[in-house]
């Protein structure tokens, strides 16, 4: 179910979102409406459940769209921004929260589909989960916790955002299960998620949590075009 939330002063734009959105009954869509942002951040903080998608208008009073994505950023660096906008000038300011597309009025049909098509595939993309075993207990872990994998011997330690695992996987077994456009190697000992690189500096690609992992010199290309890749389908 992909988790909405509308935020515009407009009722008639809300109204034609809200009528998109019913006439897509082949997507699970669920969705709230807020009619300025400081509703939207009162409820979100007595809500633990976070959306996976936002959709704002740009210019709204009081707090316009670009100021409540940077305080829903805060709170949920995974979310996925949409915005609503009749200027094509606010184009490259919303790409200072990482937006994940924009959509230009009057607002149709067409294009609603078309964002909640590349969300879902998104979401889908990095929502997968990873099995394995280890010492005969069985784990499963979300792909997108996940940070890199990193070859020890016979071993792989699997690093995530909370917690580290081992696994007597091999590397063939484990890039079974991965997505090659959202994992790569980067060095003999390690396969990085490109959605948590941070930074990519000289020889070292910095993670979310700021770990520092050395690239090898023949795939330092190969990393930057498959970070790029990832950035396009996201913005």
């Amino acid at each position: 179910m992909l988790r909405i939330a509308v935020c515009d002063d407009s009722r008639t734009d809300v109204e034609m979102l809200e009528a998109a959105f019913d006439e897509l009954p082949d997507y699970p869509v669920e969705y709230d409406v807020y009619f300025s942002g400081k509703e939207l951040l009162m409820c979100s903080m007595q809500d633990k459940e976070n959306y996976h998608l936002y959709i704002f208008d740009i210019e709204m009073p009081d707090m316009n769209g670009l100021e409540l994505a940077k305080e829903v950023r805060k709170r949920d660096a995974k979310a996925l921004f949409v915005f609503l906008t009749s200027y094509t000038r606010y184009v490259m300011e919303v790409f200072e929260v990482i937006t994940f597309d924009y959509i230009s009025k009057p607002i149709t049909f067409e294009k609603i589909e078309s964002v909640l098509l590349k969300a879902m595939n998104y979401l889908n993309m990095i929502k997968q989960d990873f099995v394995f075993q280890f010492r005969k207990n069985h784990f499963r872990v979300s792909c997108d916790d996940i940070l890199y994998f990193e070859k020890k011997g016979r071993q792989a330690v699997i690093h995530t955002l909370s917690d580290t695992y081992k696994t007597n996987m091999t590397t063939e077994e484990i890039w079974k299960q991965l997505d090659e456009k959202v994992f790569t190697h980067i060095h003999v000992s390690y396969i990085i998620n490109l959605g948590h690189i941070r930074a990519i500096e000289g020889d070292e690609v910095v993670l979310d949590n700021e770990e520092r992992l050395l690239i090898a010199r023949s795939q330092k290309q190969s990393l930057k075009e498959k970070h790029m890749e990832l950035m396009k389908r996201m913005v």
